[in-house]
Order: structure tokens, then C-alpha cells, then sequence
């Protein structure tokens, strides 16, 4: 049997380029990259940094062969935010709209202090903006008002926990404290990113099922299987249901609100046009495309 896979070569090429750039900009440790298409869950490309040569992998050290996008864990920061904030917005806890004292910049949680990133001083904003602006505290309250059961419920809705595919050997599960077992301390924790263990793919996969309209679907590296003459395409797959469409579709304004007049100005982009189709970076577009058309 053959495999075809879901790995885009022109895509795959520019992902290892400028991610070898970029861990050799910030003289980092390593580094990994991955590029999803949210409604298929097909993988277009995939680096992790450093690599090794598959033909020769018994010569080089195994954190080498280490494939961070699937095996290696991190604490995912501010950018889980957008599991807090379907959890509040299923849960009904909050809307777009509620409006959130985040004082001076800081709230205690027994003798614990928590501040904002870089000393900001939001006070009171919309939940919306908590969000925009990543605010720590805003973040916090909203974890706090939802409790450990709830947020907890909604972090395993969204895969956290769980490996998500078989096309990839030794992925890990991460790690998610139990909800029962969680603090005030720790629910604050995690409702901003913190004291919870994640996956790249996991977190792309997170970030996709916001982007498709609320299905978790599983990734996959393998497009087709081959049988002589037969091709037999491997269909999409649907864990289960992260959030609502509603609530996908409120926190898809929010997160384009990041980009647009919030945190991440910088990883913003313009128009753009792929296979002779014009559209903005919100869209969903054919991957399909010439190496010619990719620009």
C-alpha cells in the first residue's frame, strides 16, 4: 500500500525556512511550526526544529528525532484564553458586551498577586476587550465566576488531555490537573494559559474548531491510502463539538479584534490572493495552489 499525504511541498519548504530563521534569530533551543486546514483538519505542513535526516536518523542525537509539534508540551499562555472565554460565553457567564472591572492592574488570590502583562492598566472593559487586550486579571475573574467543574468540562470539550489522532506516533497527551483538585490559585492559573500542559497540535487543533464554527475535528497527516488501482481518501473526521456555532462565531470577532486594534497588530495580514481568489485572512480559502500562485 501507498500513502498520499495531506503535506503541501511549497508550504512545507517555506514553514522549515523560516522556521530555522527564526529559532536561529532568537538563539532558541528549538522550535516548531504547524499549518491546518480548521474545516478538514488536514495537516498542509509540519516542521519541528532541530530535524535530522530520515535516512540516517541512527546517527543523530534522539532530541533530534524529538518531533515538538506532537510530543513536546508547553504552557500555551494567553492564547488558551479562547477556552476561558467559550466556557464563559456557553456557560452564559458573560457576554461580548459584559463589562469586567480589571482595576489597577492586578487582583490577589489568597496571597498571591496577579498583574497584567507589562504593567497595564485596563480598568473597567468589556469581556470582549479582555480578550482583544489579553488581560490577566479579566481572565481570571471570568475563570473564577465559571469554577473548576465548568472550565474544566470545556478544556476536555476543546482535546486538551487527550491524544487526537493515530497518524501520529507518540503524541502526548498533555496534562490537565483534575478540576476537582483544582484551587482558587490554580483556577486562575489556568483560566489564563497556566499550570496546564498542552501540545502544539493540540492547541492548532483548539484554535481551529473556533475557526470552522465549533467542531473539533481530528488532524490528519494522511490524505489517501493506495491499493494498486484503488485510492481510497481517508474522510473527515469530527471528535465532537468544542463550542456552539454562536459561540464560534462571537469568538472569531474577538480573535480578529487581536489582530486588528489588540496584542498581536504584528501578526496581522492584508489582503491576500492564492489560485487567482482575492480574500482576507478571516476566509477560508483552496489550499490547492501552484507554487506559482503562493505568494
Amino acid at each position: 500500500q501507498s500513502i498520499e499525504l495531506t503535506i503541501d511541498a511549497v508550504l512545507q519548504a517555506r514553514v522549515e525556512r523560516e522556521l530555522r530563521a527564526a529559532v536561529e534569530e532568537n538563539r532558541a533551543l528549538g522550535g516548531c511550526a504547524i499549518v491546518m486546514d480548521p474545516v478538514t483538519g488536514e495537516i498542509l505542513a509540519m516542521a519541528s526544529v532541530p530535524t535530522f535526516d530520515p535516512n540516517a536518523y541512527r546517527r543523530v542525537p534522539w532530541e533530534y528525532r524529538f518531533n515538538r509539534a506532537v510530543q513536546g508540551v508547553y504552557e500555551p499562555g494567553s492564547t488558551f484564553k479562547i477556552v476561558t472565554a467559550s466556557a464563559a460565553l456557553e456557560e452564559k457567564v458573560a457576554r461580548p458586551t459584559t463589562l469586567i472591572d480589571t482595576g489597577n492592574g492586578t487582583i490577589r488570590i489568597g496571597s498571591r498577586v496577579i498583574d497584567e502583562a507589562e504593567g497595564h492598566r485596563y480598568g473597567v472593559i468589556s469581556f470582549s476587550d479582555v480578550i482583544v487586550k489579553s488581560s490577566n486579571v479579566g481572565a481570571v475573574k471570568v475563570g473564577l465566576d465559571l469554577g473548576g467543574e465548568r472550565l474544566g468540562r470545556h478544556i476536555e470539550r476543546f482535546g486538551f488531555g487527550t491524544k487526537l489522532s493515530p497518524d501520529f506516533m507518540g503524541e502526548s497527551r498533555g496534562q490537565v490537573p483534575r478540576s476537582s483538585h483544582w484551587t482558587d490559585s490554580t483556577l486562575a492559573s489556568v483560566a489564563m494559559g497556566y499550570e496546564i500542559n498542552v501540545t502544539p497540535l493540540q492547541m492548532a487543533t483548539a484554535a481551529s474548531a473556533v475557526a470552522n464554527g465549533g467542531e473539533l475535528v481530528m488532524p490528519r497527516i494522511v490524505r489517501a491510502v493506495i491499493t494498486g488501482d484503488r485510492r481510497v481518501p481517508v474522510p473527515r473526521k469530527v471528535i465532537g463539538r468544542a463550542t456552539s456555532p454562536e459561540t464560534a462565531a462571537e469568538l472569531t470577532s474577538m480573535m480578529e479584534g487581536v489582530v486588528a486594534h489588540g496584542t498581536a497588530k504584528g501578526a496581522a495580514l492584508g489582503d491576500f490572493t492564492v489560485a487567482g481568489k482575492t480574500g482576507t485572512t478571516s476566509k477560508v480559502v483552496d489550499h490547492h495552489y501552484s507554487k506559482t500562485d503562493y505568494n
